[in-house]
């Protein structure tokens, strides 16, 4: 494994970006209360929840099969998953700043800020590192 994402370093950051995915996978299929307690949802979010949910376990598996296969021409799956980051950060300052559904009440939780901004370094330096072998 340390071999196909060139040292140990690399292996790390994807580690850590698919335990977040999996956190997220976790709560979206087997705690989605959770989610619906601490962002104010209503019980009726919980289909809502839990088609999200699909769209992060996809996610997941391919980065499990990415983590046993190698990166080699996954580029895709680094770019998607910065895209994804960077546009959730982008809807997160806009209800912050009031710029985005500023009739609706939304809860912003510092943590989800701080986790996009985690998620966009850790894809941007697995880009740089790996671009020899994703691309």
């Amino acid at each position: 494994m340390v071999e196909n994402f060139d040292n140990i370093f690399y292996l790390i950051l994807f580690l850590i970006n698919l335990a977040a995915l999996a956190f997220y996978g976790y709560l979206t299929a087997f705690n989605p209360k959770q989610l619906i307690n601490d962002y104010e949802f209503g019980d009726d979010s919980i289909g809502a929840i839990r088609i999200v949910g699909t769209f992060v376990w996809a996610v997941l598996i391919i980065g499990v099969i990415i983590l046993f296969r190698g990166p080699e021409g996954a580029w895709i799956f680094f770019v998607f998953g910065l895209t994804v980051s960077v546009l959730q950060l982008l809807i997160d300052l806009g209800h912050r700043m009031k710029i985005i559904d500023s009739n609706y009440k939304v809860v912003n939780k510092t943590q989800d800020t701080i986790i996009s901004i985690v998620f966009i370094v850790t894809n941007v330096i697995l880009i740089n590192g790996l671009s020899d072998k994703i691309y």
